[in-house]
């Protein structure tokens, strides 16, 4: 037990993800009978397990990731929140990790865990790389700007001094989020003990380029949001400078990545993705640029 009378709730975003049963099952399986697990969305295939601390919550329409957490949020009102993505299936110990974390940092208003470099396929695994670099599981233990919502501890009160995440968003959510409550004092935390492997719903070179690209999109509106904090230049607020500047952008942070992230070296074969992902990215943020013109 964690504490007593503590009440936690893992509350997970889904849009009909075909693994939420291993996900759900994986959190059941940290042993804590403490907590309840909140699972928000769609569930078209039916795979949601029926268990007496399972709660779902169907919506009539899909839904933002980020309403589908304020969702949970509310109506599991819990100390301690966890916000776990429908294709992260934690793996032992990810819980405890989350919150004694928490019971030592008590003014952190998020901890994040971490990821596996690897996943199922080859495509998988230079998502995993190329989006996920900053939070393998052996970078260190660190104070962070911003974190992402994969796997995200947040106090209740934490999360309503900011009015939880925005529901307008669709993607970078925890981006905007996770700077608001940076903005409002609270520590942001990066715990590596706490993983998960990621299993996400792309398996091929179309699909990951596709995302990176609506990623980058949405990415460079946020950051526009908050310009002070990421010292945004005049000329990256035209759509003209990341169509021309891609490639180099691109050869830049996959160099980055690779130089700055412990044991990545193994996965060198990635190398050509994840450039392509950071032109995709760039091209994203030209489109997302033109949609704000």
């Amino acid at each position: 037990m964690f504490r007593e009378r503590m009440r936690i709730s893992v509350v997970i975003p889904n849009l009909n993800s075909p693994i939420i049963d291993r996900v759900v099952q994986a959190v059941l399986n940290q042993g804590d009978e403490e907590i309840t697990i909140w699972v928000v969305g769609q569930d078209r295939y039916g795979k949601i397990p029926s268990h007496p601390l399972v709660h779902t919550l169907i919506t009539p329409n899909p839904v933002s990731p980020g309403e589908a957490r304020n969702l949970g949020a509310e109506r599991s009102q819990a100390d301690l929140l966890i916000f776990l993505d429908a294709d992260c299936i934690p793996q032992s110990g990810w819980l405890r990790a989350l919150v004694e974390t928490w019971k030592v940092h008590l003014d952190a208003g998020a901890i994040s865990g971490a990821m596996l470099p690897y996943s199922s396929n080859f495509v998988r695994n230079c998502e995993q790389i190329a989006r996920f670099h900053e939070y393998i599981y052996t970078n260190h233990f660190e104070e962070r700007d911003v974190l992402a919502s994969f796997s995200l501890l947040v106090p209740y009160e934490a999360w309503k001094s900011v009015g939880g995440f925005d529901p307008r968003l669709w993607l970078t959510e925890d981006l905007d989020f996770t700077l608001r409550l940076r903005s409002h004092g609270w520590k942001l935390l990066f715990e590596p003990r706490a993983v998960v492997y990621h299993e996400p719903n792309r398996e091929n070179i179309i699909d990951f380029l596709s995302y990176a690209r609506q990623n980058g999109s949405y990415s460079i509106r946020t950051r526009l949001r908050y310009a002070g904090f990421y010292r945004v230049s005049f000329w990256m607020h035209w759509a003209w400078f990341w169509v021309l500047a891609s490639p180099l952008i691109a050869f830049l942070r996959t160099f980055q990545i690779y130089i700055h992230t412990p044991g990545l070296w193994r996965y060198g074969c990635c190398g050509p993705l994840v450039f392509l992902h950071k032109m995709a990215w760039c091209l994203g943020a030209a489109d997302g640029l033109r949609r704000v013109s």
